[in-house]
C-alpha cells in the first residue's frame, strides 16, 4: 500500500497527539521533525524553556468561555478520550481524580458551561466554600503526569512505526526533506511548532506571544485531588499520581523571563497551602501559617518556568498551500498551533480534527 506521507513539525503534546492519531489510522506514514523530543524526564530535569509541554501541570479543567463553543468541543472530546485512556492504559500517566474549581466571581454571572457535561458533578453549597469564593464545583476529572505521558506518546508512536527526526528547521519547506522517501506522493505537513512559529520561515507568525508560567513541584503524597482557584488569588494544585504535586501558578503575558522569581515562589506556597492543607502531613496542622509554609518549601523538588504558546486571535487551525522553492511543486500545510494554556485538555480533540481535515483532502 502506497501510504500518504505526513510530516508533523513539533513534538509537544499537540504534535505527538496528531502524529499518533494519523499513524494509528494505517493510511499514513508519519514523520515527526522537532528540535525537542520527550524522553524519560526525571523530576528536576531542566528542559528547554522554548518547549512548553514539559512544564505543564497538567489536568483537565475547562478554560473555554461559555460562548466559545469550538474550544468547548475540543475540550469535551479530550475529556472523554482521556477518561478512556485512564481506564485502559494506566501506564500512560493519565489517572482519574476528584477536581475542585473555586470561583471568586462567576464570569458574566453565569454558571460554567461544563456543569452539565462532565461526570459526577456537584455544585458546592455555601457552607463548603472557602473564604473569598462565591461558587464552587466538584467533579470527576483526569490528572496527567506530564513526563510520563509525553514519553508514553513518543513510545506509542514509535511502536506504531512512526519516525522521529530530532532537528530544528529554518523554513517550513525544509520539512519536505523528511517525508515521502518511500512514496511518490508529496508529503502533507502539519505545523505544530507552537512558539517556534514566530521565527519559522514561511510562517513567521508574530501574533504568537509567550505567557510565562512559574510552578513548583513538591513531594506531597497525601494530596490526591486537583484544585483550582479562579480570580485575583489564582492558584492550582495538581497531583501527578506518583507522590509529586505541581503547584501554580502565574500567567504573565509577554514575559520571556526564564529565571525563578522568589517572591512568586513564596506566593504560590502560601496560596496553594491555603487551597489544599493536605500538601503537608496531618501532624503539621497545628503549626503556624509561616511554619507550614516553611515546611512546604522544604518539600520543593524544583521550580519550573515555561512559556505557554498563546496566539492573538486564538488557535490557528487551517490549511495553507505552499510551493517548494526547490522543486516548484505545491504542498499543503495544516497549521495547528497557538493553544496557550489549554494544550493538554484539548489535544486529542484537535488531533481528531486534523485527521478529519487530511482525510477530506
Amino acid at each position: 500500500m502506497n501510504k500518504q506521507p505526513v510530516v508533523v513539525i513539533g513534538a509537544g503534546v499537540i504534535g505527538l497527539s496528531v502524529a499518533n492519531q494519523l499513524q494509528e489510522d494505517g493510511k499514513y506514514d508519519v514523520t515527526i521533525v522537532a528540535e525537542h523530543v520527550p524522553d524519560s524526564l526525571p523530576a528536576g530535569t531542566r528542559e528547554s524553556t522554548g518547549w512548553a509541554s514539559p512544564w505543564a501541570g497538567a489536568h483537565w479543567r475547562a478554560w473555554s468561555s461559555n460562548w466559545d463553543h469550538w474550544v468547548q468541543d475540543m475540550e469535551l472530546q479530550t475529556y472523554h478520550l482521556m477518561n478512556e485512556i485512564a481506564e485502559r492504559t494506566p501506564e500512560s500517566g493519565i489517572s482519574k481524580a476528584q477536581g475542585l474549581d473555586y470561583f471568586e466571581t462567576l464570569p458574566d454571572g453565569e454558571r460554567p458551561w461544563y456543569v452539565s457535561k462532565v461526570n459526577d458533578i456537584r455544585e458546592l453549597p455555601a457552607g463548603e466554600l472557602p473564604p473569598g469564593i462565591t461558587y464552587g464545583l466538584e467533579y470527576s476529572t483526569v490528572l496527567i503526569n506530564v513526563p510520563q505521558y509525553l514519553t508514553y506518546l513518543k513510545n506509542k508512536f514509535g511502536g506504531l512505526g512512526g519516525t522521529i527526526e530530532q532537528r530544528s528547521l529554518d523554513h517550513i519547506e525544509e520539512s519536505l526533506l523528511f517525508g515521502g522517501e518511500s512514496s511518490d506522493k508529496t508529503p502533507i505537513v502539519v505545523n505544530c511548532a507552537a512558539l517556534g512559529n514566530r521565527v519559522l520561515g514561511g510562517v513567521c507568525d508574530l501574533s504568537m506571544r509567550p505567557v510565562r508560567g512559574q510552578t513548583l513541584v513538591v513531594n506531597a503524597p497525601d494530596a490526591k485531588r486537583t484544585l483550582t482557584r479562579l480570580g485575583s488569588q489564582f492558584g492550582y494544585v495538581i497531583p501527578r499520581g506518583d507522590g509529586t504535586v505541581v503547584l501554580g501558578g502565574t500567567a504573565e503575558a509577554g514575559s520571556w523571563e526564564e529565571e525563578e522569581d522568589r517572591q512568586t515562589t513564596q506566593r504560590i506556597l502560601q496560596r496553594t497551602l491555603a487551597l489544599e492543607p493536605s500538601l503537608l502531613p496531618p501532624s503539621m496542622l497545628g503549626l503556624s501559617e509561616s511554619e507550614r509554609v516553611r515546611e512546604l518549601q522544604a518539600s520543593v523538588i524544583y521550580v519550573g518556568v515555561g512559556f505557554r504558546p498563546m496566539r492573538e486571535g486564538g488557535v490557528r487551525l487551517e490549511a495553507q498551500e505552499y510551493v517548494d522553492s526547490v522543486s516548484a511543486k505545491p504542498f499543503t500545510v495544516i497549521h495547528c498551533y497557538g493553544h496557550a494554556g489549554f494544550g493538554y485538555q484539548t489535544s486529542l480533540g484537535y488531533a481528531r480534527r486534523v485527521r478529519e481535515m487530511i482525510e477530506s483532502m
